[in-house]
């Protein structure tokens, strides 16, 4: 199965037939994906000169797949590599979402010794995958969900910090 393939099927008709926005399928199904099945290959991405022409081809097959523009470029997408309790993370930063459940931000977390003598086995590595959502807004101002995946489900954690990269870091350190 190809990086891509899940970009093959149909998307979930929604009342309107549009089906998701590329924003949401690009955090919520393309990104996780590729995420949850080589974790150690988008940190080394995300750390490279390669990091804007991936998620360009990855937007680019987002778009495809949902059939319409994203509203955005893929030069909007920011990537921070980071440490997040002295695991390897990568918070990848989305342009202001539009609809509920779209994504401020996700990050991608493995739970990982990187100076681990010997290096730990490639196909034994695991990340958590987090996402910062776009939630219905109230009176007093908009309002965030932190949630995550694992590969077949989705789980809400509750209200959410302030959609910036400090207070999502800040948020999933008190989780991990």
């Amino acid at each position: 199965m190809g990086l891509f393939d899940f970009l093959k099927r149909e998307p979930e008709p929604t009342p309107d037939d549009e089906g998701p926005s590329p924003h949401y399928v690009f955090a919520h199904y393309a990104l996780r994906q590729i995420a949850l099945a080589e974790p150690l290959q988008l940190l080394a991405i995300a750390a490279s000169p390669d990091a804007d022409s991936f998620m360009e081809a990855l937007l680019k097959d987002v778009v495809e797949q949902c059939g319409r523009e994203a509203g955005f470029d893929a030069a909007e997408i920011k990537l921070h590599p980071l440490r997040l309790n002295d695991y390897p993370c990568v918070v990848i930063e989305m342009p202001e979402p539009q609809e509920a459940a779209e994504a401020y931000m996700m990050a991608v977390l493995v739970t990982i010794d990187l100076a681990a003598d010997p290096p730990p086995d490639p196909d034994q590595v695991t990340a958590h995958y987090y996402t910062l959502e776009k939630s219905v807004s109230l009176p007093d101002g908009p309002r965030t969900v932190l949630a995550g995946w694992d590969k077949q489900r989705h789980m809400n954690f509750g209200e959410g910090p302030e959609p910036t990269v400090e207070a999502f870091v800040a948020a999933l350190s008190e989780r991990d």
